[in-house]
């Protein structure tokens, strides 16, 4: 096992960090700082694999100009409270938390708000969007699909996504529930922090490029797939297909 060294921040400097990093590619003030909340609330609740660890992956989508700096968003059709965004092709974890308002908004006003998003990209912990809703004491539900990663079910050719879903609902006097998970077997992200570590991942996580059960990272990462929640049929596989699907 390789080891890694480390150092600990503190998360006002990591936020202050990816501030900067976002306003060096040309992410207006506003919209740097949101997006840096969005990924210091993930090491926050010790999703390290949601955190500042992807700032590398914006800024590689960033640099290449795969993703608009300062998009304009907009909602394309709308009713009192149902909406379609269309995010310009703006960061996710910009483009995500406008959607969330607009969804809150409308559920202040109507009982109930539903947003869809279109021409966006990865929008961080689906986590945070939900535990915006309960500081407004409402019921939060955020979902997505991403890009294809995982095998279906006997399946050997990456297919679906690891398509998150998070819910939370106050509890009154009690804490609130809060659900936040991948319908994967696991985050994507947590096979690149175990790679970085030169560490195995557990069995039934993934599978190589030949459809064979993996512990090695790179092997799922070249050319191999992940495995739906439960991994297999006998360990329930078919129930995180099914809810990938």
């Amino acid at each position: 096992m390789t080891a890694v060294a480390s150092k600990v921040f503190p998360i006002e400097t990591l936020r202050e960090f990816c501030i900067r990093v976002f306003l060096h590619l040309g992410v207006p003030k506003a919209d740097a700082t949101e997006a840096a909340d969005v990924l210091a609330s993930a090491d926050l609740r010790g999703v390290d694999s949601h955190g500042v660890a992807r700032l590398s992956s914006y800024f590689g989508m960033l640099s290449e100009g795969h993703i608009n700096p300062k998009p304009k968003i907009k909602i394309v059709r709308s009713t009192p409270s149902t909406a379609t965004v269309d995010g310009d092709n703006g960061l996710g974890l910009v483009v995500g938390p406008q959607a969330n308002r607009i969804a809150m908004d409308m559920a202040e006003k109507c009982g109930s708000g539903w947003v869809a998003v279109c021409h966006t990209n990865h929008f961080g912990i689906a986590g945070y969007y939900v535990l915006q809703a309960l500081e407004r004491e409402l019921i939060g539900w955020a979902m997505t699909n991403s890009t294809k990663l995982v095998a279906p079910l006997w399946g050997a050719e990456r297919m679906l996504g690891t398509n998150p879903i998070a819910i939370a609902f106050p509890g009154n006097r009690e804490p609130p529930i809060v659900i936040d998970m991948a319908t994967s077997a696991t985050a994507y992200g947590k096979i690149e922090i175990a790679r970085r570590r030169g560490e195995p991942v557990p069995q039934g996580w993934a599978i190589d490029r030949e459809g064979r059960g993996t512990t090695n990272p790179n092997a799922m990462i070249d050319g191999g797939a992940m495995l739906p929640l439960g991994s297999e049929r006998e360990r329930g596989g078919h129930k995180g297909y099914a809810l990938a699907i």
